[in-house]
């Protein structure tokens, strides 16, 4: 059920700007081919054991250069599911073993800064939405996170270091794959806009 729905966004394209990190692969910015593989089986981690216990489902925008793009999962960051980040914990995204950052260590890409060299990216909103969860006591596996346009928006004459609010179509697109994500879960949950 999960890997299918992976699949379906691991299959989207744009030439509008959007880079599909399920899908997609930067040359310049990732660790190589793999990096979509890795973000593949971060977001089946997060997902599977929320389908089932999850009570909410929080929906922002589009996914962020510094979080998603990277991570796989939406309002997360690299260092996050890498276990490099200092005031969240990746046992809270998924069980098991760390995940992995997918950014290139060594990339050149105008605007990499060096602290992402040696951490990983960080997204200020990434760590505002897990500590608040983290610090009002709410178990984040009744939580599962999401964005209506669940790709990365981005400037072309910017490149892949922006981001760019939705198109309205892109916006009405994203209504079928939150369709899809709810119809995966077993019980009724609580759709929570955020943003």
């Amino acid at each position: 059920m999960v890997l299918d729905f992976i699949d379906e966004l691991k299959a989207y394209y744009s030439n509008e700007g959007v880079f599909n990190p399920w899908g997609d692969y930067s040359e310049q910015l990732d660790i190589g081919p793999v990096a979509t593989k890795i973000r593949r089986n971060h977001l089946q981690r997060f997902l599977e054991p929320r389908i089932a216990k999850s009570r909410y489902i929080f929906v922002a925008e589009a996914l962020g250069y510094q979080g998603g793009h990277f991570s796989g999962i939406p309002m997360t960051s690299e260092r996050i599911v890498a276990g490099k980040h200092p005031k969240v914990a990746y046992k809270y995204i998924f069980m098991g073993k760390l995940g992995s950052r997918t950014s290139n260590p060594e990339s050149r890409y105008p605007g990499f800064k060096e602290s992402w060299r040696k951490e990983g990216l960080s997204e200020s909103t990434a760590t505002i939405v897990w500590k608040t969860m983290l610090e009002n006591d709410i178990d984040p596996y009744e939580i599962m996170l999401w964005n209506i346009f669940r790709f990365h928006p981005y400037k072309k004459e910017k490149g892949l270091l922006s981001s760019r609010s939705p198109k309205p179509n892109e916006l009405q697109s994203g209504i079928y794959f939150l369709k899809r994500l709810l119809g995966l879960c077993p019980r009724d949950i609580q759709i929570i806009c955020i943003g």
